[in-house]
C-alpha cells in the first residue's frame, strides 16, 4: 500500500507528531488556523500577486502574532532545532543554549494556469548534507483557501529526509497533499517538496514560514523584512522569534547586550543592566 501523509487534530501530542515528522519529513495539522484568522491575513495582506511574496510576518500582524505562533508549530520547533553545547570559560563549564528563530516567511499563490516548481529541499540555504545530522529547517503552511489536486496541491516524497544526496526523487515517488481551508502542512527542511500546477480559473494560496536555527543565518533578512518600527509593536515572544535574541553563548548580540535591551536603551550603557551572554 502506499504511503500517505499522516494527519493530525490542532490539539494532537506534539511528542507523537514529532515522531512522524521524522520518520516521514511531513504531517498534516488539520484545523490548525481558524478560517476567521486565515480571512484576518488575507485582509491585511490585501490583493496577492501570483508566486512567492515574502515577509508576511511584516504584512499580517496577525500572521505574526497568531500563525506564526501557533503552539503545536512553536513546541516542535524548539524540539527539532534547539541547540545546546558546553562551554569552558574561566575554569567552569556551563550549557549554552541557541534558541529558533523565524527564517522566512511568505505567501505562496499559484494562480489560474500556474505551472508546477520544485522537487526541492528547504535547507539547500544552509548547505546541508544528507541525510542531516541535524535539521537546519522546519516549516509550516497554511491552506488560505481549499488546495486541491487540481488548484495546486502540496508536492512531497515522504520519507526523503532520510535519503543521501545521492538519491534524487522521481515523479512515481510524490504525494499529492490536499488541505481544507486553515489545515497546515508542516515539514522538514531536508524533506523534498514542491507545487503541482494549477489548472482551474482559481488561485490557491498557502501562507507559509520556516525557522531555523539561531546559530545559522536567516534566508530572509528580519530585520529589514520586517523593520523594527513593525516588530516593535508585536509581543516579546513574536520579537525573540523573529531574531532579537542572543543565540547563546554570543550570537546575535550588539554591543555584547541582548538586542531587545539594546533596543529598550537606545544603545545608552547607563541605562543597561549587564546579564551573563555566555
Amino acid at each position: 500500500m502506499p504511503a500517505t501523509v499522516k494527519r493530525f487534530p490542532a490539539v494532537a501530542d506534539p511528542h507523537v507528531v514529532h515522531q512522524y515528522l521524522k520518520a516521514d519529513g511531513v504531517v498534516v495539522v488539520e484545523g490548525a488556523a481558524t478560517r476567521e484568522s486565515i480571512e484576518e491575513v488575507l485582509e491585511e495582506t490585501g490583493t496577492v500577486p501570483a508566486g512567492q511574496t515574502f515577509a508576511l510576518a511584516a504584512k499580517s500582524s496577525t500572521f505574526a502574532t497568531q500563525l506564526l505562533m501557533n503552539p503545536l508549530f512553536i513546541d516542535l520547533t524548539k524540539r527539532i532545532l534547539t541547540d545546546t553545547c558546553i562551554i569552558f570559560y574561566e575554569q567552569e563549564r556551563t550549557v549554552s543554549i541557541s534558541e529558533p528563530q523565524v527564517s522566512q516567511s511568505s505567501i505562496l499563490s499559484a494562480g489560474p494556469g500556474s505551472a508546477s516548481w520544485g522537487l526541492r529541499r528547504q535547507d539547500d540555504c544552509h548547505h546541508i548534507s544528507h541525510p542531516a545530522k541535524r535539521e537546519s529547517d522546519f516549516g509550516i503552511m497554511y491552506a488560505a483557501n481549499d488546495v486541491t489536486t487540481k488548484n495546486g496541491a502540496v508536492r512531497v516524497v515522504i520519507g526523503s529526509n532520510n535519503w543521501t544526496d545521492k538519491r534524487d526523487p522521481t515523479e512515481e515517488e510524490e504525494f499529492l497533499v490536499e488541505l481544507r481551508k486553515g489545515d497546515a502542512l508542516l515539514w522538514l527542511g531536508s524533506t523534498y517538496y514542491g507545487r503541482a500546477s494549477n489548472t482551474t480559473d482559481q488561485a490557491s494560496v498557502l501562507l507559509s514560514a520556516i525557522a531555523t536555527p539561531g546559530y545559522l543565518r536567516q534566508e530572509e533578512n528580519q530585520y529589514l523584512a520586517v523593520p523594527w518600527e513593525v516588530a516593535e509593536k508585536y509581543p516579546t515572544a513574536v520579537q525573540r522569534f523573529l531574531g532579537y535574541y542572543v543565540s547563546r553563548p554570543y550570537g546575535g548580540a550588539v554591543e555584547h547586550m541582548e538586542p531587545l535591551d539594546f533596543l529598550k536603551v537606545k544603545g545608552d550603557w547607563s541605562k543597561y543592566v549587564p546579564v551573563d551572554l555566555i
